[in-house]
């Protein structure tokens, strides 16, 4: 028999927003997991990255970091050479949009890189990136002499003295 929602009972109350009678302590918390798996998942948002080059000869490569949504205005665009054999990083931006309202942050985010190599031929990965499941720094993309780009998970810790305009935030 269910007791009105107002008491404190563990056993035998119900829920007026949903009109479900919970027995026990047992079936309160079965209830709210499973409102903890109706979740939304998180976004697979790549913040900063790593290009690296595994063929012999350089790479132009393009990446776009994105604002907010529908707003090109906080959009940036990024063009550099990566030589053979080597890498480069691609750090964290950060954009205000509401100054002087607001001091909020946001963090840029990767959407786009764009790899052409020096025989003409254009790679290029987009938004949601392979195998990124949730919001990641330092992500990578190797650029192999078959053609392909690979996302690949952080392998390494950033050394700070290698890279430039790094904050404590990235390690």
């Amino acid at each position: 028999m269910p007791v009105e929602s107002s008491t404190n009972q563990t056993t035998g109350c119900t829920d007026p927003s949903t009109e479900k009678t919970f027995n026990s302590k047992t079936t309160v918390h079965s209830e709210l997991n499973n409102i903890t798996r109706r979740m939304a998942p998180t976004p697979p948002h790549v913040y900063s990255c790593f290009i690296v080059n595994h063929t012999v000869h350089p790479i132009e490569c393009t990446l776009k970091y994105n604002g907010r949504p529908e707003e090109e205005k906080f959009d940036e665009v990024i063009n550099v050479i990566v030589e053979g054999k080597s890498e480069h990083y691609f750090p964290r931006k950060f954009f205000q949009p509401d100054l002087p309202k607001s001091y909020c942050k946001w963090v840029k985010i990767i959407t786009h890189v764009r790899v052409k190599r020096t025989e003409g031929e254009i790679l290029e990965v987009s938004y949601p990136f392979d195998d990124v499941d949730r919001p990641v720094r330092n992500w990578e993309f190797h650029i192999q002499d078959t053609g392909d780009i690979l996302s690949k998970p952080p392998t390494r810790i950033v050394n700070v003295f290698k890279y430039e305009n790094m904050d404590q935030y990235e390690c």
